[in-house]
C-alpha cells in the first residue's frame, strides 16, 4: 500500500488545521527555508519537473522592490484532476504552500490562478483566504512576524495554453493568453515586469508538508531521482477512478491499476501515464516502476500525473482524432509550426478514421511535423503536442498490433 504524505490532512477542516509548515518556516530565515526545499530535491509537480528549491533559490537572490508568487491552478490537461482535489479538499494547505513560497523568496504579493470551470475550488479558496485574513495568517505582519503578504484569486478564462507560466502571466495582466519569448524568464521579469515565481498547486502543497517536519521524511520516500510521493489522477476504463497518492519507486504501473480495482474490459489496450502530452505505454511496459527515471527510460514521463486507462476495445483512430482535435483547438496560434502542424496532423487523422487505416508514409510525415513543431515552438504546449499521437502510431499501429 502506498505511503500517505500529502493526503494525511484530508480529514482536517480549516478550524483545526495547525499551519505547522508556515509557523516553522517563519521561525527560521528565508534562506533556510530555501535550503530545506532544495535539500528535499522536490521536482515541480505540474509536468516540467524543474527542481523547486533551485527555482526558489534563484528568486531569493534577486533584489527587487516587489516580487510575486503565482500558484498555477489552471489544470486543463485532460485526465488530470489532482489539483482540483487539493483545492476543493485542502484549500488551507494550498494557501499555506503559497505563503511559505512567498516568505522563502521574499515576495510581497501572490496570485492563485484557478481554472475557470472549477467553481467549487474558487469558492473554497476565496472563503479560506477571507478567514485567513481575519486570523492574521495573510496580510500585514503575519503571526506577529516581519513577513507581510497579500493574496488574490484569479479565475482562468478557459485557455489550456495558460497552463504555460508566461501565457498565464499574460492572462492575469488582461492580455491574450499566449506564451512569451524566453528569455527573460518569469523569475527575472514576470508579472507586471516584476520577478515572479510560478509553482503548481501540488508542488506548493508538498512544500507545506515538507516544512511541517523537523526531519527529512520526504527524503526517506521514493528513489534518489524521484523523491516523495505523487498524486495520480486515474480515470478511463478502470473500476475505481479517483486521486491516488503513490510513493515513487514502490509501485509499477500494473500495481497502480490493481490499486484502482483493475480494468473494465478484457485486456489493456494502452495507458496514458501523465496526461495527453505524454507518450503512451503498452501492456508489455506495465511492469515499469512509477518514477521519473523509469518512465523516461521507456520514452515516456510522469507529466501532470493524469493516468488514463484504455482497454483494447476502443477504436485507436478515434482516440488519435480526439487528442488531435484538442491540440488543434487549444493552440494559441502564435507559433506557425504549432498552429499549422497540428492542423495538418488533424487532417491526416481524419482521413485515417474514414479508412480505418494509416500508411507508414503518413506516420513518417507526422513524425517530421512533430520534429518541426518541437524545434520551433516557444512553449511546452507545442513541444509536447504530438508526443501521445506519435507514440500510439508507432506502438499500436505501425507494428500491426492494432486490429479493429
Amino acid at each position: 500500500m502506498e505511503k500517505i504524505f500529502l493526503k494525511s490532512d484530508i480529514n482536517l477542516k480549516y478550524e483545526n488545521y495547525p499551519f505547522e509548515g508556515l509557523k516553522k518556516s517563519l521561525k527560521i530565515l528565508p534562506d533556510d527555508v530555501v535550503k530545506k526545499i532544495k535539500k528535499s530535491t522536490l521536482k515541480g509537480r505540474g509536468g516540467a519537473g524543474f527542481p523547486t528549491g533551485l527555482k526558489w533559490e534563484f528568486s531569493n537572490k534577486i533584489d527587487s522592490d516587489i516580487k510575486i508568487v503565482i500558484c498555477n491552478g489552471d489544470e486543463g490537461e485532460p485526465g488530470t484532476f489532482k489539483d482540483r482535489y487539493l483545492m476543493e479538499n485542502m484549500p488551507f494547505k494550498v494557501i499555506e504552500g503559497i505563503l511559505i513560497c512567498g516568505y522563502a523568496t521574499k515576495s510581497r504579493y501572490g496570485y492563485i490562478y484557478i481554472r475557470g470551470e472549477y467553481d467549487l475550488a474558487i469558492k473554497k479558496i476565496k472563503r479560506t483566504i477571507e478567514k485567513m485574513y481575519k486570523n492574521n495568517l495573510i496580510g500585514n505582519n503575519i503571526l506577529g512576524s516581519n513577513f507581510s503578504f497579500d493574496l488574490k484569486v484569479i479565475r482562468g478564462a478557459g485557455a489550456y495554453v495558460c497552463g504555460d507560466e508566461t501565457s498565464l502571466i499574460n492572462s492575469i495582466e488582461g492580455k491574450r493568453g499566449i506564451s512569451r519569448i524566453k528569455p527573460p524568464l518569469p523569475i527575472n521579469k514576470g508579472l507586471y515586469d516584476k520577478p515572479t515565481v510560478v509553482n503548481n498547486v501540488e508542488t506548493l502543497c508538498t512544500c507545506a508538508e515538507i516544512m511541517k517536519y523537523e526531519n527529512d521524511i520526504f527524503l526517506e520516500m521514493g528513489t534518489s531521482n524521484s523523491r516523495g510521493t505523487k498524486l495520480v489522477s486515474v480515470s478511463g476504463d478502470i473500476y475505481e477512478s479517483g486521486v491516488y497518492e503513490v510513493e515513487f519507486g514502490k509501485n509499477t504501473i500494473n500495481d497502480i491499476i490493481k490499486m484502482c480495482g483493475g480494468i473494465i474490459g478484457k485486456e489493456i489496450g494502452m495507458i496514458i501515464p501523465g496526461g495527453i502530452a505524454t507518450e503512451c505505454l503498452i501492456k508489455e511496459e506495465l511492469n515499469t516502476l512509477y518514477t521519473y527515471e523509469d518512465l523516461e527510460k521507456i520514452g515516456s514521463s510522469i507529466g501532470s500525473g493524469g493516468m488514463i486507462i484504455i482497454n483494447n476495445e476502443k477504436n485507436i483512430f478515434e482516440i488519435l482524432k480526439n487528442v488531435s482535435d484538442f491540440f488543434k483547438n487549444e493552440t494559441c496560434g502564435t507559433c506557425f509550426p504549432c498552429r499549422e502542424g497540428n492542423k495538418n496532423i488533424n487532417i491526416i487523422l481524419e482521413n485515417s478514421i474514414k479508412n480505418n487505416t494509416i500508411s507508414k508514409e503518413k506516420i513518417e510525415i507526422i513524425s517530421e511535423i512533430k520534429q518541426a513543431i518541437g524545434l520551433a515552438s516557444r512553449c511546452g504546449f507545442g513541444q509536447s503536442s504530438v508526443n501521445l499521437i506519435l507514440s500510439i502510431l508507432n506502438k499500436k499501429v505501425k507494428n500491426h498490433e492494432y486490429q479493429h
